[in-house]
């Protein structure tokens, strides 16, 4: 192989932080670098120096420690399981869509199921099992239960349905996990943990391909909170698991089999890649801790796209969160995945929803090969090296789970919800400041587009009984405060905001689009925020022909200095109500406040807050 590198000097990082430090204009190296939820540094350039590759800490696929995937050998044709969730209320719908999913290249079925027909398929008895079922090949389409609060008798009502048919060596996933109930729903019986081991003692023998239990991790994820606290959520409720495993029997190495670990994937491939490496990571320790024969201690991994990233407005872009989200899964090694469609925070999916949702599967591990290669980032300094970093998170929030009494205790005290809590606490409040931004709803919102079709789902009743409660995790979306108040306003249709613009076009325009961009967030329509005025006067009697009182004025920091108090003063003589002045008023504000500016956007305001005085300028109740 001919080396290329020879023809040149070898690179130093003086030179290039130099280089970095030169285009910051005066701004300190620390303004590149970026930091997680759980604190962790994320740099713009890791070398060796970083983490030592060439040792090979990660080892090898299918051998501890487990970080490069839990088998050494992964199909090419089929390197994970594409599992379509079906929650389609009625069972005959259900097995329309089920048979039209596996048809359409879906592997395996998640199959959520609630008996009251609200979250899933209304499932009461065999029958229902048989029509929801009908013509569904179960030793070649893996079924995967979601029965959320009913998690223990639907999984046990599962059982006998494949007994009585004599399905015994069927992969099912009966996914029996009181503990992601208990943290979802706020309510657990007593004996719940004890009794879903005791399942998994029932099928070990019986049902040699199949897991009894799921540990999900997704309320942690959905609640807002950090890859390190979903990380020490997972390990502590399986260490619970096996705990109980053991009371009931099962040896260690049979456990191992029993236990599917189910974690949300957002749309950060790279971060949420090593979040699954680091699981396996962490529980690899576990298993080994407990006594487990390497080959047992590999962690088998369902992801699901994250619903905390979704949004209602321009829900196409779900499809590119989605696809990232996915990749993210292939890459980190997960087992199975699934793709929420991409109308998922409006409702029900239609056909072409389910349609689109299969098919980033299979277009990313079809024709991008996505899965071809085992653990494509390993050996990549930054994916390495944040590996080991969420793995010290989640492995140290566990920690701090085991001394609070374990999982269940944790969250009957409160004192998990209150640790996320504060994490989502403060993630909102980086979107309330657009820190972090969201295509299509904080940035680049598009008024008065048409919504794809979507099914309307009934509200879902809370599920509460039991002997044990706690309050129960909130399932969030991070776009949901912008998107009530952008549906205030539609259900309003207020008067647009008028633009006085001051100077030309190529001044005016950053802070016009700015303007036009916030205002959009909250459901609001500008009024010529590309206009020219000659003069004041011309700008005042073109707003008389908007019929809106309120007004923004746009403009540079010298052209403000120069006619902001005029503008504002002419403006409120010629009607305006409410005038926004777009830019940070410094020592000006006293003056320009007299001269009848009643409120100032800028960058690093709250978003919100800025939007609910709009809205109440506008009439907006």
């Amino acid at each position: 192989m001919t080396d290329f590198a020879k023809d040149f000097a070898p690179p130093e990082e003086e030179k290039w932080r130099a280089l970095a430090e030169k285009s910051l204009k005066g701004a300190p190296w620390e303004r590149l670098v970026g930091k997680s939820a759980d604190g962790i540094a994320l740099k713009p350039l890791y070398r060796e120096a970083d983490i030592a590759t060439r040792d090979d800490p990660s080892g090898q696929p299918g051998a501890a420690p487990f970080v490069r995937g839990a088998s050494a050998l992964r199909d090419a044709h089929l390197p994970w399981r594409i599992r379509q969730i079906v929650a389609q209320r009625d069972p005959f719908q259900a097995n329309a869509e089920i048979l039209s999913d596996l048809d359409g290249g879906v592997t395996d079925i998640e199959l959520a199921i609630d008996p009251e027909g609200v979250r899933g398929v209304r499932v009461r008895g065999d029958g229902d099992w048989a029509r929801t079922l009908d013509g569904v090949l179960l030793d070649l389409a893996p079924i995967s239960l979601d029965a959320g609060p009913h998690t223990l008798a639907t999984a046990g009502d599962f059982v006998r349905y494949l007994a009585e048919r004599n399905l015994f060596n069927v992969a099912a996933a009966f996914n029996a996990d009181p503990i992601g109930a208990f943290a979802a729903t706020g309510a657990m019986g007593r004996e719940d943990i004890s009794r879903a081991a005791e399942l998994a003692a029932l099928i070990n023998d019986d049902f040699p391909n199949a897991n009894a239990l799921r540990v999900d991790a997704r309320p942690a994820h959905e609640a807002g909170g950090s890859e390190g606290q979903e990380l020490g959520f997972a390990l502590a409720s399986g260490i619970a698991y096996l705990r109980a495993l053991a009371d009931a029997g099962v040896s260690v190495n049979n456990a191992s089999r029993h236990l599917l670990f189910t974690l949300s994937v957002g749309p950060d491939a790279l971060v949420e890649a090593a979040k699954l490496r680091a699981l396996r990571l962490c529980w690899g320790r576990v298993m080994e801790a407990a006594g487990a024969a390497e080959a047992k201690r590999g962690a088998k991994i369902h992801a699901v796209t994250s619903r905390r990233m979704m949004t209602r407005y321009d829900p196409w872009t779900n499809i590119l969160r989605t696809t990232s989200a996915c990749f993210a899964a292939a890459i980190g090694g997960a087992q199975a995945i699934s793709v929420r469609p991409f109308t998922d925070a409006l409702g029900g999916p239609t056909p072409f929803a389910r349609r689109i949702a299969r098919n980033t599967q299979l277009v990313l591990m079809e024709e991008s090969h996505a899965g071809h290669v085992i653990d494509p980032a390993g050996g990549a300094w930054f994916v390495e090296k944040l590996t080991r970093e969420l793995a010290e998170a989640g492995w140290a929030f566990m920690q701090k789970i085991e001394i609070e009494g374990g999982i269940v205790e944790a969250l009957k005290r409160g004192w998990l919800q209150e640790e996320i809590a504060a994490i989502r606490e403060a993630h909102q409040r980086d979107y309330a400041l657009r820190k972090q931004t969201i295509t299509g709803v904080s940035d680049f919102p598009l008024l008065d587009a048409d919504l794809p079709a979507f099914e309307p789902l009934p509200e879902a009743a809370p599920t509460r009984t039991g002997e044990i409660v706690c309050a129960p995790l909130p399932a969030i979306r991070w776009a949901a405060p912008l998107e009530a108040l952008r549906a205030k306003a539609e259900a309003a249709k207020p008067a647009p905001v008028f633009f006085a613009t001051l100077g030309k076009l190529s001044e005016f325009s950053a802070r016009a689009n700015f303007a036009r961009n916030l205002f959009a967030a909250g459901g609001v329509h500008s009024y010529e925020p590309e206009a020219v005025y000659e003069s004041i006067a011309e700008m005042c009697a073109s707003m008389a022909v908007a019929q809106t009182g309120v007004a923004v004025i746009v403009g540079t920091d010298a052209a403000y200095a120069a006619q902001a108090a005029e503008a504002a003063a002419s403006l409120k003589a010629a009607g305006a109500e409410w005038v926004i002045l777009a830019g940070r008023p410094g020592a000006h504000e006293e003056a320009w406040r007299a001269a009848g500016v009643d409120q100032f956007i800028f960058a690093g305001r709250d978003v919100l807050e800025s939007i609910e005085r709009l809205h109440a300028a506008l009439g907006i109740a």
